[in-house]
C-alpha cells in the first residue's frame, strides 16, 4: 500500500516538475496541513505560520524544476520551510536594526533641533529682557536670576512690595508681547524659559 502511495506521489511530483498546475493543486491540498504544522512549529504564531505556508508553496512552484520525485519529498518541504523561516528571521533582524538605527538618528536630530530651539528661545528672551526699562529689568533679574523674593527685592531697592509686583507683571507682559511679535511659534518656549 505504501509503495502505491509513493508511486502516486512520484507521478504527481513529476507532473508538478513539468509545470502541471492541477498536479500542483493536488500537492497543495495533500501537504498544506503538514507544512502549516511545520511552520507553526517554527513560528508559534497562526498568522505567521499561515504566511510561511503560502510562501513555501510559492517557492515550491518557483523551484519545481529542482524536485526529485525519487527522494524524500517531506524532507525537501521541511528544508524549504526551514530556509524560508530563517530568511524571514534575518529579514526581520535587518529591519529591526535599520529601524533602531533610524530611531537613534531621529533622536539625535530631534535633540539637536530642540537644543537649537532652546538656544533661539533664550536669545529671544535675552533680547526681550534688554528691551525692559532699567528699573523693571533690574527687578526682573533679581527675581528670576538671583531668586530673591518680592519682599527681599523691595528691601534691597527701597520700594514697596506692591511696586515690585507691578514691575514684575509689567516685565512679563512686555516679554510675552515681545515673543508674540518676534517669535510667535516659541510662545510656549517663553513660558518654559520664564517659569521653569
Amino acid at each position: 500500500m505504501e509503495q502505491l502511495e509513493d508511486f502516486k506521489n512520484a507521478k504527481l511530483l513529476n507532473a508538478v516538475k513539468t509545470g502541471n498546475s492541477a498536479a500542483f493543486n493536488e500537492i497543495y491540498h495533500q501537504y498544506r496541513k503538514k507544512i502549516y504544522g511545520y511552520a507553526y512549529h517554527f513560528t508559534r504564531s497562526r498568522e505567521e505560520a499561515e504566511e510561511l505556508t503560502q510562501d513555501v508553496f510559492v517557492r515550491l512552484w518557483e523551484n519545481r524544476s529542482k524536485i526529485d520525485p525519487e527522494k524524500n519529498f517531506d524532507a525537501f518541504l521541511y528544508t524549504l520551510i526551514r530556509n524560508n523561516f530563517l530568511s524571514t528571521l534575518r529579514k526581520k533582524a535587518r529591519e529591526k536594526a535599520y529601524s533602531n538605527e533610524n530611531l537613534k538618528h531621529e533622536q539625535f536630530f530631534n535633540a539637536t533641533e530642540d537644543e537649537l530651539n532652546a538656544k533661539d528661545t533664550r536669545q529671544i528672551a535675552q533680547e526681550a529682557i534688554e528691551s525692559l526699562s532699567p528699573q523693571v529689568k533690574k527687578i526682573y533679574l533679581m527675581s528670576r536670576n538671583d531668586h530673591h523674593t518680592h519682599e527681599e527685592i523691595s528691601q534691597l531697592m527701597g520700594i514697596s512690595k506692591n511696586t515690585v509686583n507691578n514691575h514684575l507683571k509689567k516685565s512679563l507682559g512686555i516679554m510675552r508681547k515681545y515673543f508674540r511679535t518676534y517669535s510667535p511659534e516659541t510662545i510656549i518656549s517663553f513660558v518654559l524659559v520664564m517659569f521653569c
